[in-house]
């Protein structure tokens, strides 16, 4: 049975939205999307060795991105590192899709599964999750569901329990959700991007993951594609290396055959983050940007990334209140309702303490 639930996580985890297929891919989508791949990842045997890439999705709130989904390499030097059932991981990044995609911010997310019937804890203990299911009118209660269970503090004290699986979410959608409860400002200033001169970069800078910084925690920091440091959420190049077939920047694409950076006309040096003084190419054009001293773009306002490729991320209000949309009303889907019902349950546990 956990196998087999497992299984079904992995396509949750690439189920973005109705319009996810498994039509065939046109040969000019793959030179857009380095990566790109459908819900069966058909497409990620043609990497590696054939079984070290999985087909990953994002979910966005945004309706404009469509196919949403890249091959990530399933393992790195500690072991299995994507972002999937139990496991607080990686997700795609898109720095090197067109411009639309590059402000997706992905997040490992901890989604709550209102059919659960029966969720593992951190410590491994099963436990039931009856009044949970009970909460949801779609749940068909014959039926036995495993999930996970994660700890959540909130500010009043108490804890919600919440009981499903990671998956990758784009930020906005994830604060829409308000996934992270009363964590969520927290993480999302874990895992910052660099403020220069008006210009503010995603999460992790666009090059990495905001992800738990274990499974289960509720503590995010930046985990970021190779090449990167997470010192610095990710933001200047460490070396050429990369492992994310969405990496090495507007101008530039990762060889998974090397495992290495190759930049395009107008971009040079470690992640393609330098600037061809020779090159009408460099900095995304004229409009966007100029090459300066030491390869350096000097991008226009607003404008930002190594190429002048990255429109400003723009920040909305911070939340009033750690209750998830739809708390405050009558809930508006049924992942609200099972966020509302663990934390229920979770108070009224301990009013009786």
């Amino acid at each position: 049975m956990q196998l087999k639930y497992i299984a079904v996580l992995v396509a949750a985890a690439f189920a973005q939205d109705d319009s996810s297929t498994d039509a065939p891919i046109a040969e000019a989508t793959f030179k857009l999307k380095p990566g790109v791949c459908n819900a069966a990842g058909a497409e990620c045997k043609k990497f590696g060795t054939g079984s070290d890439y999985s087909c990953v999705a994002v979910q966005s709130s945004t309706a404009s991105l469509s196919q949403l989904s890249q091959c990530v390499k399933k393992a790195d030097l500690t072991g299995s590192n994507i972002c999937v059932s139990k496991q607080a991981g990686v997700c795609p990044t898109f720095a090197s899709w067109p411009a639309a995609y590059r402000q997706v911010q992905p997040i490992c997310a901890f989604v709550p599964d209102p059919k659960c019937t029966r969720a593992v804890t951190a410590t491994g203990e099963v436990v039931s999750a009856r009044l949970l299911q009970e909460g949801s009118p779609t749940t068909t209660k014959k039926a036995t569901v495993e999930c996970y269970q994660q700890e959540v503090p909130l500010t009043n004290g108490t804890v919600a329990r919440v009981n499903g699986f990671y998956k990758c979410i784009d930020k906005e959608l994830y604060r829409q959700k308000n996934y992270g409860l009363d964590q969520t400002q927290k993480q999302f200033k874990a895992c910052a991007g660099n403020t220069t001169n008006g210009f503010q970069n995603g999460l992790c800078n666009g090059h990495g993951t905001c992800s738990p910084i274990n499974a289960f925690s509720s503590e995010y920091a930046c985990k970021c594609n190779r090449g990167y440091d997470e010192k610095d959420n990710c933001n200047v190049p460490t070396g050429n290396v990369c492992d994310g077939l969405g990496q090495c920047g507007a101008l530039g694409e990762c060889v998974p055959e090397t495992g290495l950076c190759r930049c395009k006309p107008g971009s040079m040096g470690d992640q393609c983050s330098l600037c061809d003084i020779k090159s009408e190419l460099a900095c995304s054009g004229p409009t966007s940007g100029k090459c300066g001293l030491g390869g350096k773009c000097v991008c226009a306002p607003g404008i930002g990334g190594p190429q002048c490729e990255i429109k400003s991320v723009t920040e909305p209000p911070a939340r009033t209140t750690g209750a998830p949309d739809g708390s405050s009303t009558a809930p508006s889907s049924a992942v609200e309702a099972a966020v509302s019902m663990a934390v229920l349950v979770t108070a009224a546990a301990a009013l009786f303490a």
